[in-house]
């Protein structure tokens, strides 16, 4: 019966409609090996086992190349060539003991690890594996000494760094919880709070930071709190002014704990959660409404490590339950209707992590999905008047282009550049803080910001009022 059902699994994904917009890289594992496994774009029988891998990794995709982090036991990155990955291009040390936990890419040649067990950010060389330097997290440690730096995302030219601020000392429990910020131009930290004394990260409201996701000039922060009580959900901060706007979806309307979440647009998601019993559940959210939707069908009920938007397909990674193992595997829904497409689709060991192998893809974040802007545009800035910051969006049409965008004074003298080189098509926002080239700080007035391209421009008006 069991293989049957495998059949009738694979038949369910030949056949389904053409959602299968990227190939997908899995992290498989029982808790004591790991493998990966590969599922093309246009759907069959997925290859299984192509290589042995830490039995506690998660994968990041980026130019080409799959980064697979291999975390607390052997603390290194594997680099995948996903055409050829049972052959690695190279493996590299992040720190003996350092518990690496993501990897956010701010260029081809720069990428930022966060290490649970280090109190600093490395920045390294993606395709070398060199070492760049480190930036101290110190600052938002809590007793123990570590901030436990996790999830990140990059939005614009802003590096947000989840420090869960777990406390060794009193049973790993979070609290006041908060995101580092860090210009990545620089590779400094941003001060959220000038009035206070040292740098200030941008607080959080509730506790335990997991998923970020960055969308239309918002930060989606999946938050489960304290195990076993309904204070998480997704949390929402406002990009621009750099505030919390608080819940939007809370754990009381879940029913459980929410340990992972996923962005179809800034108003619909998915959400894995954990009942009081540990069974798990997969979940629509409307994040306009603040209501989650009846669990979706085909779920085991086990342990569900990862889910992943691809386009208009919700991938979801179901390790099986202790009474059918045989139902681990790989499900495929329609994010228009959220039926089953596909699954479960065996992949060897149960699945714990995907990678989709899409541009503009990421774990941690991800732009709006959707079709891509037709024309390179700008976007009015907000908040407008501003005091300590204001955040600048624009499109790149649907070719990635070489871009200016950059700030002057009413005189017409340049301040600071945004941003100067080729951007990737789609959707992204800079934030300027009132500060100069030099990291001077402007007086109150006027400004103007241009975004050139060639010979082509396009100017905003912008207010500092402080």
């Amino acid at each position: 019966m069991r293989n049957w059902s495998r059949f009738a699994a694979l038949c369910c994904l030949l056949a389904a409609p053409a959602a299968a917009q990227s190939p997908l890289v899995v992290l498989t594992s029982d808790f004591q090996t790991g493998s990966l496994a590969l599922l093309e774009a246009g759907g069959g029988a997925p290859r299984t086992d192509l290589l042995t891998i830490h039995s506690d990794a998660v994968a990041r995709y980026h130019d080409g190349r799959v980064y697979v982090i291999n975390r607390l036991g052997q603390d290194n990155i594997l680099v995948l060539d996903p055409a050829a990955p049972a052959d690695p291009l190279l493996q590299f040390s992040v720190g003996n003991g350092s518990n690496p936990q993501d990897l956010e890419f701010a260029s081809q040649r720069k990428a930022y690890v966060s290490r649970h067990n280090s109190a600093s950010l490395l920045l390294v060389d993606p395709r070398s594996g060199d070492s760049l330097g480190e930036i101290d997290l110190s600052a938002f440690a809590d007793a123990d000494g570590l901030p436990e730096p996790a999830e990140m995302a990059l939005v614009g030219d802003r590096l947000y760094v989840a420090c869960q601020r777990l406390d060794r000392n009193a049973g790993w429990v979070a609290s006041q919880s908060v995101l580092a910020v860090i210009d990545i131009n620089t590779d400094q930290l941003v001060d959220w709070d000038s009035g206070q004394e040292g740098v200030q990260g941008l607080a959080l409201q509730i506790d335990n930071p997991g998923n970020l996701i960055g969308m239309g000039g918002k930060l989606y922060v999946g938050q489960t709190g304290q195990y076993g009580v309904a204070d998480g959900g997704v949390e929402m901060v406002d990009l621009a002014s750099g505030r919390s706007e608080g819940l939007v979806l809370g754990e009381s309307e879940l029913g459980g704990d929410l340990t992972s979440f996923a962005l179809v647009s800034a108003a619909k998601g998915y959400a894995v959660v954990s009942a009081p019993d540990f069974s798990n559940s997969v979940r629509p959210l409307d994040l306009a409404t603040g209501k989650a939707g009846p669990a979706l069908a085909g779920h085991s009920g086990g342990y569900t490590p990862d889910l992943e938007v691809d386009g208009g397909r919700l991938v979801v990674a179901d390790q099986g339950t202790f009474s059918d193992p045989g139902s681990a595997g790989l499900l495929l829904y329609d994010t228009a209707t959220d039926a089953l497409l596909a699954g479960p689709i065996a992949v060897g060991l149960p699945p714990v992590n995907i990678a989709v192998l899409g541009e503009g893809q990421t774990t941690a974040v991800s732009e709006e999905r959707g079709s891509l802007p037709a024309q390179t545009y700008l976007g009015a800035a907000y908040p407008n008047p501003f005091n300590a910051s204001t955040l600048i969006p624009l499109a790149v049409g649907a070719e990635a282009a070489t871009l200016d965008l950059t700030i002057y004074d009413a005189l017409g003298r340049r301040v600071r550049l945004l941003s100067g080189g080729r951007l990737a098509a789609g959707s992204h926002a800079f934030h300027w803080d009132g500060r100069d080239d030099k990291g001077q700080a402007m007086g109150s007035g006027p400004y103007m910001v241009e975004l050139r391209m060639g010979a082509w421009r396009q100017t905003g008006k912008l207010l500092l009022l402080k």
